[in-house]
């Protein structure tokens, strides 16, 4: 482009040194000057023409790019959106829907963003809800091309003209489509940065002439209908024009309107099969040389003299447009460096040569541990301080062929060459203690932590698909304490699928009944008769039958979901213990399991109380059973938690004792009714002397603490003599009674004695 108009400048100069000679010629020979100045108007008209027809085509193909790349940018940043909303977790909840879709449209130059269910309900960022808002046609456009934009249409919520994009939510299932919206004006400010300060006119129109924005904002509608008033220059026609568009192609025409000789240029866009319309009026190029009649030497040189200035300008509008639409779509505001759409763009080249030179390549996600805090202590401006340190020490130590960019908040996206995993880990632990040494914040230096997600190229699987792979080896690494990376592997993902499966169905299951309460009997060792049981839970997934805590359990204990389940069983047991007294049966005491999150929640030990009331059931026949690890995790907060529960009548067992936590000496302090022994305990004892001591040496002390022992999993006689024989009080396994469903467990229960009249 820079060669192309430094050679318009040198034509310019050499047509200055003929007028020149003219002018000399003029002044020697004044017969001549008629002519020489009719001749010199003519060359300079007809040089005015043809810049004119340069630079109004010029203008036209750059409308035309710089629209295709804005509307590239708006589909890629939907798309990501669009990726990141593909979890039900968040669709099936209209406030984290709202809230999720506020924080993306915050982060873009959306006016509005939105999600339109199938049913047609469509919520927007701002909380408003609307019925079909995207026409059914419209959403089956979307289905069946990817995206899609609209034409002008009236914003339901101020009335202002917009344009609307939207994508699938998951491409090649009808399951609701994301949206945009982005008032037109800023569109017409785009084409506006491309009409030489006003005086030109832009116009983006359909196939068929419909105009479909313009700056400035015409009052006409369709092109071709305008046209028939136009005259057209020899060889041009509305015809033409049209032919041209029907044909997916591009021109140029000249042609006279209301008395003004005008230019126009066509290109086609890459979307909605729109084009890019731009008009010039040939008087604001040769404005500066009406005068040349009167002096035509002079106004040769004026015009050669404006020609370089507007061929400058055009050039400096040029690169400063481009530049603005570069960094708007492609740059990172606060750390300049790119950002996912550049990084996006920039990636298949980059995969493409590392594949030329034979270099294994990993996709990394890089997150600062625990930035909140940073921005919660220091403020966000120290904050963004430090975000633009870890920029640069994640960049300063790119090698050639690499790419790198700020995706989002304090989370980076980086493509490096991989020639093995040992050499790619020893890289990222040195750039995360690069990155460790820019800790300033406010003067002080405070700890800095990455965690990297890695996922090492090896199929070819769409970006965003790779993204998520590398994002989910990242959260492997935020969960492991000290990791500076994690790998992302197939075993992993089937993990996170499984208990994503978990995740989306917990909810429903709880709502339909789904999860099972079972009781195993604790007993008597020498007359097996039940003295209490312990309320365990199964999950009665329909088509998978049941399925056992362990695979469900930690995925609860992670989410927090385990809050909701734990207030489910108590009440399910409460109801039970109801119904056994009303039936007229001698209710035994029922163990809960509670997990240590209840150890939050400020309330617990009031809710357990009132609901008990409620359900007028003696708090003496609930016993809250706490694992080992949660009971050795805070000592301090579980005395006072154990207190709490006995000042309301609840009992207390430390469930699972010598599963890898146990401490006598901390067992001193806390006042335990029940220690229930592990059952690993057991796994060995019968051929173990050695165990067998240790397990009558324990028994012997937790007694000596006047807390009641219960051995779990005894399956043998052998084992229940055993146990016996040192003192345990009850037995829970197989050997007596397995888990089992309310109504079985109801018939070991004997009914309350009534006394007899005398």
């Amino acid at each position: 482009m820079e060669n192309k108009e430094l050679g318009r400048i040198r034509k310019n100069s050499y047509n200055l040194r003929g007028f020149k000679r003219a002018f000399v010629f003029i002044l020697v020979a004044a017969v001549l000057v008629a002519t020489g100045s009719v001749l010199a108007w003519q060359q300079v008209t007809s040089r005015l023409s043809q810049d004119a027809r340069e630079s109004i085509a010029s203008a036209g193909r750059e409308l035309a790019e710089n629209f295709n790349y804005l509307l590239e940018a708006e589909f890629q940043i939907l798309s990501s959106i669009s990726v990141s909303l593909e979890t039900p977790a968040v669709l099936n909840y209209k406030d984290r829907l709202v809230s999720y879709l506020e924080r993306q449209n915050n982060r873009n130059l959306f006016d509005s963003t939105g999600y339109q269910a199938p049913d047609g309900t469509a919520w927007f960022s701002n909380g408003e809800q609307i019925k079909w808002f995207l026409s059914p046609q419209e959403v089956k456009t979307v289905y069946e091309q990817k995206r899609y934009m609209s034409a002008p249409r009236t914003d339901p919520f101020d009335n202002d003209d917009i344009l609307v994009f939207a994508v699938p939510l998951k491409e090649g299932k009808e399951t609701g489509v994301v949206f945009a919206t982005h008032s037109v004006s800023f569109y017409r400010q785009t084409l506006t940065a491309n009409l030489w300060q006003g005086n030109g006119i832009g116009i983006i129109m359909d196939k068929s002439g419909d105009i479909v924005l313009s700056a400035p904002k015409s009052s006409f509608g369709n092109i071709f209908d305008m046209a028939e008033d136009f005259v057209f220059d020899r060889g041009f026609s509305s015809a033409k024009i049209q032919e041209d568009i029907s044909a997916g192609g591009d021109g140029l025409s000249g042609y006279s309107f209301n008395g003004e000789h005008r230019f126009a240029s066509y290109y086609p866009l890459k979307f909605n099969q729109w084009y890019a319309f731009a008009v010039l009026p040939t008087a604001f190029v040769a404005q500066k040389a009406l005068g040349l009649m009167v002096m035509a030497w002079l106004i040769c040189f004026s015009v050669i003299a404006v020609l370089v200035v507007f061929i400058v300008f055009i050039l400096r509008m040029q690169h400063q447009n481009g530049r603005a639409l570069y960094q708007m779509g492609f740059v990172d505001a606060l750390t300049q460096a790119d950002n996912l759409n550049a990084f996006h763009f920039k990636y298949a080249a980059a995969v493409e040569s590392f594949k030329q030179k034979g270099v294994p390549f990993a996709l990394v996600v890089v997150n600062i541990n625990r930035f909140k805090a940073v921005n919660d202590i220091y403020g966000f401006e120290e904050g963004d301080k430090i975000l633009k340190q870890v920029a640069h020490a994640l960049q300063e130590g790119l090698q050639e062929g690499e790419l790198f960019c700020r995706s989002s908040a304090d989370e980076f996206l980086l493509l490096l060459a991989c020639p093995g995993r040992t050499d790619l880990a020893l890289r990222l632990d040195n750039v995360a203690q690069r990155a460790g040494r820019f800790c300033q914040a406010d003067g002080k230096c405070m700890p800095l932590s990455l965690a990297c997600g890695v996922y090492v190229v090896d199929e070819d699987v769409p970006f965003y698909i790779m993204v998520d792979r590398a994002k989910l080896a990242l959260s492997s690494a935020r969960q492991r304490a000290g990791a500076v990376y994690a790998f992302y592997d197939e075993e992993f993902r089937r993990r996170i699928v499984a208990e994503k499966n978990i995740e989306s169905h917990m909810e429903d299951a709880l709502q339909n009944e789904e999860f099972k309460i079972y009781l195993q009997p604790k007993c008597n060792f020498e007359t097996g008769q039940v003295e209490s049981a312990e309320a365990l839970v199964r999950w009665e997934q329909p088509g998978k039958g049941l399925i056992a805590p362990d695979h469900f359990i930690p995925v609860f204990e992670k989410n927090g979901f385990i809050l909701k389940l734990d207030w489910f069983m108590f009440k399910r047991t409460l109801s039970l213990l109801k119904q056994w007294q009303e039936a007229g049966l001698e209710v035994v005491p029922v163990g809960i399991n509670f997990s240590r999150l209840h150890l939050d929640e400020p309330n617990f030990v009031e809710e357990l109380s009132r609901l008990a009331d409620e359900y007028g059931v003696e708090h003496r026949l609930l016993e809250a059973e706490l694992t080992e690890s949660v009971v050795f995790g805070n000592t301090v907060v579980m005395k006072r938690f154990v207190d709490d529960l006995h000042a309301k009548g609840f009992s207390v067992a430390m469930d699972d004792f010598g599963s890898g936590y146990s401490s006598l000496n901390v067992l001193k302090n806390l006042d335990f009714d029940c220690i229930k022994l592990d059952k690993e305990f057991l796994m060995c004892e019968e051929s173990n002397s050695r165990m067998r001591v240790i397990i009558s040496g324990l028994v012997s002390m937790i007694k000596g603490l006047n807390s009641r022992i219960v051995a779990e999993g005894v399956e043998t006689p052998e084992q229940a003599q055993f146990l016996q024989s040192i003192g345990c009080d009850l037995a829970q396994g197989y050997l007596f009674h397995k888990p089992l469903l309310p109504q079985d467990f109801a018939k070991l229960l004997r009914p309350v004695k009534k006394n007899k009249r005398k």
